[in-house]
């Protein structure tokens, strides 16, 4: 189970923890972890008309939740509530239903690098982790949003 959740191109993900970090100017943090298996992952926002033009995060998790964060960091910019709630549908759906004869549609093709995440379909416990950066960032959007 651990080769086949951890491969080379998660690992990779995992170490380069691209926007790790505290953003000193963000709008709004949350710290968000999964109970399950006790992943924390405290993510930075700054906006602009709704939209996300900077985004940090500092992970004490699992390789898969740290590549998770990593891709999002990479791939953040321009998203919104609508946008990453899309998102974060595609990725469920990702992780559960398709096979790789029916690969997800993902929103922009830039979000194709999630599919490294296929491997934990099998693994129903481990989705959390893929997805607790996306749902941390969801939900210091939407208590950035209540603030207002």
């Amino acid at each position: 189970m651990i080769d086949q959740l951890y491969q080379k191109t998660i690992l990779k993900h995992a170490a380069n923890a691209i926007a790790h970090g505290e953003l000193a100017d963000a709008d709004h943090s949350l710290m968000h972890h999964n109970p399950m298996c006790g992943d924390r992952i405290k993510v930075y926002i700054k906006l602009e008309n709704n939209s996300l033009i900077n985004f940090s995060h500092q992970a004490k998790a699992c390789a898969l939740c740290q590549a998770s964060a990593s891709v999002l960091g990479e791939n953040y910019y321009g998203l919104t509530h609508a946008k990453l709630t899309d998102l974060i549908e595609k990725i469920k759906i990702s992780l559960n239903e398709t096979t790789d004869e029916n690969k997800i549609i993902w929103p922009e093709d830039k979000w194709q690098a999630l599919d490294v995440f296929n491997v934990v379909r099998e693994h129903k416990s481990r989705q959390t982790c893929v997805t607790l950066p996306f749902d941390a960032l969801l939900l210091a959007i939407e208590e950035n949003e209540n603030s207002v």
